[in-house]
């Protein structure tokens, strides 16, 4: 915890410029990639992309830097399937890498992938991992013995910013997969801890304002719960402009998912046994519904086929552990994707 308290304890919010946001002192620079398009050929979906060029490295508090991958053009959705303004929206994050070389095939969360003729981008970030991760054992296992963990705190943040989803924080961390730092490797793992935080999919606006998030809630965290007994004690840097853009192998799909409107899910959370879906289309549409866990492992699949004006339908959960999902209605084109807490 000294550490904690020595690197982080004077951090305060700044800006380098309009678009790069950094914590924690005037001098933290953020990462930025070297900005432009990669124009020599199209990427296949199994083919690695090119390493991608750092014009600025990050700091010297931020050690660690990786790679955020986004698809153009496909903006992040929130719980209502509208895109998310949360920290002046932008696209959907699809994944992350330590190098930025990486398959395009490899990269998808929410349901939301990589098809041919798509464009994605990369963008820099600088953070500390091992901040992170010792933060995450002390929320989810406690920092001293007989302490336990903390998650009691998210109820209490959960009444303070009237987010109801936050007071599961321990059981949908849990239900992802992670139990304690040494499941926690890098930004991928970072993102589906955030997830939680979220109403919907995680863009970068989203993801900076999780960070903002946290370090605006300093002091609530005790040094029982990693917390440094101030406020702004998490760094990070990001320009969220400064992108490196690829195309994706393959002819543009045209077809748009466009004539499906009112997607709605309920109840949700979801405490039932099972979840109600309905929509409404402008036309007869060949659809599916897919359902995603928080690490995109689909385990749920049902075929609708051709539907037309008002449908509703149900998905069962009662089979599935407590935590966080993601419910994808698509035409094997597009989608739109909504998410869904199952208590």
């Amino acid at each position: 915890m000294k550490k904690l308290a020595t690197l982080f304890a004077a951090c305060l919010m700044t800006a380098t410029t309009i678009d790069a946001q950094t914590c924690c002192s005037p001098n933290t620079v953020a990462p930025q990639i070297t900005p432009g398009f990669y124009t020599t050929s199209q990427i296949g979906g199994s083919t690695n992309t090119p390493a991608a060029v750092l014009g600025t490295t990050a700091s010297a508090d931020l050690p660690t830097i990786e790679f955020i991958i986004t698809k153009r053009n496909s903006p992040a959705l929130d719980d209502t399937g509208v895109p998310d303004t949360t920290g002046g929206g932008g696209d959907v994050i699809i994944g992350a890498d330590v190098d930025g070389i990486f398959m395009p095939d490899d990269m998808g969360r929410y349901g939301v992938t990589l098809n041919a003729g798509d464009t994605f981008d990369l963008t820099a970030v600088g953070y500390d991992l091992p901040v992170i991760k010792e933060l995450a054992d002390s929320l989810l296992n406690g920092t001293s013995p007989g302490s336990g963990p903390c998650c009691g705190l998210f109820t209490v943040m959960a009444i303070v910013l009237n987010e109801p989803a936050i007071a599961g924080f321990c059981d949908s961390v849990n239900n992802a997969g992670i139990y304690n730092s040494t499941q926690i490797n890098g930004m991928n793992e970072v993102l589906t801890v955030f997830d939680v935080f979220s109403k919907g999919q995680t863009s970068i606006g989203s993801l900076v304002s999780t960070l903002e998030l946290i370090n605006d809630n300093g002091t609530r965290i005790s040094t029982d719960c990693g917390g440094t007994g101030a406020n702004d004690f998490m760094s990070f840097g990001i320009n969220r402009t400064a992108q490196y853009g690829y195309d994706r192998e393959g002819t543009i799909a045209v077809q748009k998912l466009s004539d499906v409107s009112l997607f709605m899910l309920f109840p949700n959370p979801a405490t039932d046994g099972a979840v109600n879906i309905y929509f409404t289309t402008k036309k007869e549409v060949d659809l599916n519904i897919n359902l995603f866990d928080a690490l995109g492992q689909r385990v749920h699949h049902q075929v609708l086929g051709n539907v037309s004006g008002d449908f509703n339908t149900t998905i069962p959960v009662s089979n599935l552990a407590a935590g966080m999902y993601y419910v994808e209605l698509t035409d094997g084109y597009s989608n739109q994707v909504l998410k869904v807490i199952v208590d």
